[in-house]
């Protein structure tokens, strides 16, 4: 009998084997009562109405919206790191809540467009490359914010 028909006596055996463990109970018990597990329903909670809540003025239902970034620069920026962050962090006075982080290279202007809440005012931009500066820009009326880095 040759190598081949060996191996192939040899694997139809172990697909055998397989087969028959497979396919036996493994702990020779057979379960005659299925686990069931009981849902219970949780109550509502019952919040207040509309006619209860008290709405403070100026609240609006335009809870985002999309502010457009424009950065220029008066000089070419080689590598350049550009970080957009929405607020300053009160203790430490660091920006906190990063919205954006891009990277530029031989360019002399950044653009882009972000979702902020509608309760932001302005946002911190740090550039970091050829000079470094942690600027904190007002978003206008038309929610832009224009920056000319000189």
């Amino acid at each position: 009998m040759g190598n081949i028909s060996r191996l192939i006596i040899c694997c139809y055996a172990v697909l055998f084997m397989m087969l028959f463990m497979g396919c036996s109970n493994s702990d020779g018990e057979e379960d005659t009562e299925p686990d069931v597990e009981v849902h219970t329903e949780p109550e509502p909670v019952l919040g207040p109405s509309f006619d209860e809540i008290l709405i403070e003025d100026g609240f609006t239902f335009d809870m985002q919206r999309t502010v457009n970034i424009d950065i220029s620069f008066s000089q070419m920026q080689g590598f350049t790191e550009i970080s957009v962050y929405s607020a300053t962090d009160p203790d430490t006075h660091a920006p906190i809540n990063l919205l954006e982080k891009a990277e530029i290279y031989n360019a002399m202007k950044y653009t882009s467009s972000l979702p902020v809440a509608s309760y932001i005012e302005s946002m911190v931009v740090v550039i970091n490359g050829d000079s470094y500066a942690e600027l904190e820009l007002p978003i206008d009326k038309t929610n832009n914010i224009h920056y000319l880095v000189e």
